[in-house]
């Protein structure tokens, strides 16, 4: 089976799936297509193409605050059924793109923002002039709004695909030793 090189995604059965319901050529042709879950899309220009359509596939909320200031990404639910996906990638039907469940504040979506660039909380205060309590509350405003347990489980869905890339890289470079 031809599969198209405009699919990123390290699941196989994603990117058949995909392909079978699009054709390579057309997505070849007119879209990016990414499964943020389980892809390494950091390194991928996607503006060298403009005539494109970049679609990003998540399944939470954190994936969507993480990605939407990356540029022209329409966001799509990974839950959705087929006829969700054909009607929104074929007739852009805006009904059926991702919905953020619940929406962060702007002073939690920078927060978050540094968070996710590995800032340390004396930093992050710093950079935005806030107190230390301050940023707890915010944080804690993050976990409960993203249904996320504890600050561990944060930090480590926010980082999950960063380190899956570096043991990625870990073992490509002891498999060529």
């Amino acid at each position: 089976m031809h599969l198209s090189k405009s699919v990123f995604s390290d699941n196989y059965f994603f990117i058949v799936g995909v392909c079978a319901l699009l054709t390579p050529e057309l997505i070849d042709d007119y879209y990016y297509i990414i499964d943020v879950d389980n892809s390494n899309y950091n390194g991928i220009d996607f503006s060298a193409d403009e005539n494109k359509r970049v679609i990003a596939f998540i399944s939470n909320d954190l994936d969507y605050y993480a990605l939407k200031d990356m540029g022209n990404i329409s966001f799509m639910d990974k839950r959705s059924d087929i006829s969700e996906i054909l009607s929104f990638m074929i007739v852009n039907d805006s009904r059926y793109k991702y919905r953020v469940k619940h929406h962060l504040s702007s002073r939690e979506c920078e927060i978050l923002s540094c968070m996710q660039e590995g800032m340390t909380v004396p930093d992050i205060v710093d950079k935005l002039g806030v107190k230390m309590k301050t940023f707890y509350a915010h944080r804690r405003n993050i976990m409960l709004k993203l249904k996320i347990d504890n600050r561990i489980s944060l930090y480590s869905k926010m980082f999950s695909s960063e380190r899956n890339r570096k043991e990625d890289d870990a073992f490509m470079c002891e498999s060529v030793l």
